[in-house]
């Protein structure tokens, strides 16, 4: 029997106003919530990931912001008009985040409702 799709961990978020944030990021069911951090139990936000546009990696070598050059680590995920920039440790984290997040968009979710 296949493990439900998950994942959680620290991904650094873009705020509206240009600033870095590092954020607790889980998924639920198919849902991606995240946090101030690990320990804290205040939901800052929940994705319904069916209902989001693309799930990217961002262009590597792609200006991020003044001073970011994204090496690889960067993606991105559209909703409505607002486009989360997040950063993970590494390029193959990133990966494993879009390919994750992306099936779970795609209803990949294995546990039973």
């Amino acid at each position: 029997m296949a493990d439900a799709v998950h994942i959680s961990g620290y991904l650094h978020k873009m705020t509206r106003d240009g600033r870095w944030q590092k954020r607790w990021f889980e998924t639920n069911g198919n849902f991606l919530t995240y946090y101030k951090s690990k320990k804290m139990t205040k939901l800052l936000a929940a994705l319904n990931l069916p209902q989001v546009g693309d799930i990217a990696m961002f262009d590597e070598g792609k200006q991020i912001d003044a001073v970011e050059v994204n090496d690889g680590s960067f993606f991105t995920i559209e909703l409505n008009e607002r486009v989360y920039t997040l950063k993970a440790d590494n390029k193959n984290e990133a990966r494993k985040w879009v390919s994750v997040l992306n099936t779970l968009k795609e209803g990949g979710q294995n546990e039973a409702p």
